[in-house]
């Protein structure tokens, strides 16, 4: 760890954080002496690949009510934006006899212009659940 982040300046403290059977958990922490450092490491190091294949997440340590506030300001703008993009363009269709089956259900939308899915919904033995949703 400390040879990956000295480039950047002094590191005052690293540490890998270890599991009971003293094996790396795949997180720790490192400390430099200045924000510039840090912020450099920062933006040179996070989205790298490692060795091992992995991609190497490095940001600033934030505490979990941090971590779970910046989650939900992300998953409530996707949601919206996932919203309004989609608002008025899926329709929940029901009533559906047994025989209609995704093609089916697409081809008779297909005239009303163009579909970008067209799903029945089915129960796990693949029988009509009687609705769908065409998109």
């Amino acid at each position: 760890l400390k040879e990956m982040f000295l480039p950047y300046g002094i590191i005052i403290s690293q540490r890998v954080m270890l599991d009971e059977e003293g094996r790396a958990r795949g997180f720790g922490f490192v400390s430099f002496d200045s924000h510039d450092s840090a912020a450099m490491a920062v933006e040179d190091l996070n989205g790298k690949l490692m060795p091992s294949g992995k991609q190497l997440y490095c940001n600033r340590a934030q505490k979990k009510s941090e971590r779970l506030a910046e989650l939900r300001r992300k998953f409530d703008a996707m949601k919206m934006e996932r919203m309004s993009r989609y608002q008025g363009v899926n329709l929940y269709v029901k009533n559906l006899d047994d025989e209609i089956d995704d093609e089916r259900l697409r081809t008779e939308f297909a005239k009303f212009g163009s579909i970008t899915s067209a799903k029945v919904m089915t129960h796990d033995n693949g029988e009509s659940k009687g609705f769908g949703f065409v998109c």
